[in-house]
């Protein structure tokens, strides 16, 4: 829970129903944001959700009771209520598409008879009958398109104006000039029933298709869920995923999926991440590593330890950030809310200004009536609220394909202006396992050192565990036990201090020597330095690998004109030696978590790339931040996108997808814009009927999810293999 100007806040996701267009997603956002508590409401045509973040003291029905009062209906989005959703969901799906199929048939004679009589053929003459055609059109015009009437009640009556208003208002106009103009005063010319009918029968059809693209372009969450196992091999037997502990023991057998996140405790086994990081080739991992959930185990027998329950699994996780990016909205939506707000009534003012203008021009009212309703139909916003959204689930989507997962939306337009990108050194340049290569000093010091290193969780630290110093023939038996430790501190970016059998010692870098006036020999390599008080005792030396592929990486940024700086808390010569080694264009050393983030403050458009808590505060001042999510819990928190995985390869991936996404977003804005641009001209000198005004309006909807669609089903090659 967070806290705004002292007063706790939190976030909550709500299902919204009955958004028709782009007025009402604006309109709900509106009311939302004019209610007091609420600090801020994005809420999202295309994936049909609202995240609101409100003061801890309005409850989850007040929001409710907001957002029906704007004419619409909320869910809470939560496990409680996936039920309810699903149902609701489907009950709406079902409705919609059998009103269609009812539309179609009561349509379809009339518009049958209609070309066929243009063809020459008399055979369905029947159906030219003013009071067949009124029997036809009622059922269409006031059960199946009363839809239509309730939503443009409800939105004018919060004082806004959405799609259905265009609808109801252009259908009506049809279906009451037939019967008053046409059957009450003998204007044969004035009979347009099948325009009201077409017009609803054919809205409904985009809905259709739209609602069903809608639902492609959220595939990429769905194929995540379906990588889950439902159940386990545990001690006690199989049980269902929902029901196992952090720290409990399964048994993972070859062909099966993994069911929760676990640690290894032995066995050895080669696995397939590709539905988690986007690579084919199979993964050998072993004793003391983490297996994600939902990879599955191609050939060997485990045992290994939960680490994390299935609320806080990988693929929760990746869920959960892909839905809180998918409901935001980038800087460039903000165009087309704008757009939409005053859209509608502009609309109807130029409806008005056809129908008197084209009256003053020919004298037809029936020719002046016609031509308005084809401009009201036409320009149904449909479209211009989908530009946005479907193309953020389509990058997001295609972004987790190849194991990135997007947290912020605001990532997909920034990326493409990134200029230069932070690397943390430990974890993210190099493997992050250190070894101890060298120590300069006595056993006794070692032990101390150890002792010491046990209370820390820095990764130079966990190198100097019993564990790891038995591995090596060196020191493996130096000393079998850990001395106790007392006033144990941690001093961020520096080392760590404690006392040992009464005397204060202190372990860290040369920063933490220099704070307590202790003199160290200087050195090129990644050490820990052991003193006591003012007095140097004893050096420790690590080694560490460059991860494979990390110079392929740094080679490809620079081609892009990206400039890429390490930041480290290790010393400048460590560091120069890794910058040589990946040819970076900088490093910068000796730094504190605090030092790291300011010199990324002062950069603009950049990306911060990390994976550990020492890194959460310079990720926090970047443009962009990259979470290796083979890191810590906080670090993948912090980031904007997480990278399943330990591969760098995939840092110009993230680039790649922001700029296709934004490119889409363009295209779809092309999209949504031209069919209104050419469109309602040709409606208002009468080339566009009302019925083909219908057609054109559902096209437009139907070709931006589409174009979104193309993102999705895109093929990276441009990852760099590690």
């Amino acid at each position: 829970m967070e806290a705004i100007n002292n007063n706790p806040v939190r976030t909550q996701n709500f299902v919204i129903t009955g958004m028709t267009c782009a007025n009402c997603a604006h309109h709900i956002s509106s009311a939302l944001k004019a209610t007091k508590g609420v600090k801020e409401a994005t809420v999202n045509l295309a994936t049909e959700r609202a995240r609101v973040l409100v003061d801890d003291n309005l409850t989850d029905e007040d929001i409710i009771k907001v957002v029906q009062s704007a004419g619409y209906g909320a869910i809470v989005n939560d496990k409680k209520h996936q039920e309810k959703i699903r149902a609701e969901q489907k009950r709406f799906t079902q409705r919609m598409r059998i009103d269609f199929i009812i539309s179609a048939i009561l349509t379809a004679p009339v518009l049958l008879a209609m070309f066929t009589e243009m063809l020459g053929f008399h055979g369905l003459m029947i159906f030219h009958n003013e009071w067949v055609q009124l029997i036809l059109a009622t059922p269409v015009q006031f059960i199946i398109g009363w839809r239509f009437f309730v939503g443009a009640y409800k939105s004018l009556r919060g004082k806004s104006a959405n799609m259905d208003v265009l609808v109801a208002l252009g259908t009506l106009t049809a279906y009451l000039s037939s019967i008053i103009l046409g059957m009450i005063m003998g204007i044969s010319s004035a009979i347009d029933f099948e325009a009201s009918m077409s017009v609803i029968t054919l809205v409904l059809l985009g809905k259709v298709l739209e609602h069903h693209a809608k639902e492609k372009t959220a595939d990429a969450l769905t194929s995540l869920m379906s990588a889950r196992a439902t159940s386990a091999h545990t001690s006690t037997g199989e049980r269902q995923i929902e029901e196992i502990r952090t720290g409990e023991i399964i048994q993972i057998y070859p062909g099966e999926k993994v069911p929760l996140d676990a640690k290894i405790l032995s066995g050895s086994a080669s696995f397939d991440e590709s539905n988690l990081t986007g690579e084919s080739i199979p993964i050998v991992k072993s004793e003391g590593q983490t297996l994600f959930e939902g990879t599955v185990n191609l050939d060997g027998q485990l045992t290994a330890q939960v680490v994390h329950e299935l609320s806080d699994s990988t693929i929760s996780k990746m869920v959960e950030m892909m839905s809180e990016a998918q409901s935001a909205k980038p800087d460039i939506q903000k165009l087309a809310d704008r757009i939409s707000a005053i859209f509608v009534p502009v609309v109807i003012g130029i409806a008005l200004v056809t129908l008197a203008l084209t009256l003053l021009l020919t004298g037809n009212l029936i020719i002046a009536i016609t031509h308005a309703v084809a401009v009201v139909v036409v320009s149904c916003p449909c479209a211009l609220g989908l530009a946005t959204p479907t193309a953020v689930m389509s990058g997001t989507g295609l972004a987790a394909k190849n194991g990135i997962i997007v947290k912020n939306a605001l990532v997909l337009e920034q990326g493409q202006k990134i200029q230069t990108i932070f690397f943390d050194k430990t974890g993210t340049i190099t493997t992050g396992d250190f070894l101890l290569s060298s120590f300069t000093g006595s056993d006794n010091e070692m032990q101390i050192l150890a002792s010491l290193e046990a209370k820390s969780k820095h990764p130079l630290a966990q190198s100097l565990s019993l564990e790891r110093l038995s591995e090596i023939t060196d020191f493996s038996e130096t000393f079998t036990s850990l001395l106790e430790v007392s006033d144990f501190t941690e001093i961020a970016g520096r080392g760590v201090s404690g006392t040992i059998n009464g005397e204060k010692y202190f372990a860290g870098n040369a920063k933490l020597m220099a704070d307590i006036h202790a003199k160290v020999p200087e050195t090129s390599d990644t050490v820990v330095y052991l003193a006591q008080e003012n007095e140097f005792i004893a050096t420790a030396t690590f080694t560490s690998e460059i991860k494979a592929g990390t110079k392929a990486v740094i080679t490809e940024l620079r081609a892009r004109g990206i400039k890429t700086v390490m930041l480290t808390g290790d010393n400048l010569a460590s560091a120069k030696k890794n910058q040589a080694e990946v040819e970076l264009d900088e490093v910068q050393a000796n730094l504190t978590p605090e030092e790291k983030a300011k010199i990324v403050s002062q950069t603009e458009n950049s990306m911060m790339v990390g994976d550990g808590i020492n890194d959460t505060i310079a990720m926090a001042a970047a443009t962009v931040s990259v979470a290796m999510a083979s890191g810590s819990d906080i670090a993948m928190e912090a980031g904007d996108v997480t990278i399943i995985g330990n591969s760098l390869g995939k840092i110009p991936t993230v680039l790649d997808i922001s700029h296709l996404t934004i490119r889409k977003i363009r295209q779809n804005y092309f999209w949504a814009f031209i069919y209104n641009t050419i469109g309602i001209p040709l409606a208002a000198f009468g080339v566009l009927s009302p019925i083909f005004a219908a057609a054109a309006m559902s096209l437009s909807s139907v070709s931006v999810i589409t174009s979104s669609l193309l993102l999705a089903r895109r093929k990276l090659e441009m990852n760099i293999k590690i």
